[in-house]
């Protein structure tokens, strides 16, 4: 793997222009705000799971990155936010499966998982 560096910003970029392209339903400040809630939700769950807690790699440690329970994890505090009980049916769920393929895809861009 390179040496590089996870840059938040620029993933935030590489996810909301494929949300933005495939979900022009909604307005970019939506997406926006999802991913940038979707986000902090999911370095909530990286948080509770220990892969920040010290200097030894998540291999080391023995943790791998689970993406159904980060997925469950992010549905389970969007599903009661207000603004996203307006959106129809499997809305929020698709976004939020999307959110981190986008997510798994950019940090392969930037060979940052295997």
């Amino acid at each position: 793997m390179h040496d590089v560096s996870y840059d938040n910003e620029e993933a935030l970029d590489f996810i909301f222009t494929k949300l933005a392209t495939d979900y022009k339903q909604l307005s970019a400040e939506d997406l926006k705000t999802f991913i940038e809630r979707a986000s902090i939700l999911d370095d909530g769950y990286m948080t509770e799971m220990g892969f920040f807690d010290s200097e030894d790699t998540q291999a080391e440690k023995g943790l791998i990155y689970d993406e159904e329970d980060a997925f469950n994890y992010i549905l389970s505090d969007l599903s009661k936010k207000p603004e996203y009980k307006k959106w129809k049916d499997d809305l929020l769920e698709d976004l939020i499966d999307y959110y981190l393929e986008c997510k798994y895809d950019f940090l392969l861009s930037k060979d940052l998982v295997e």
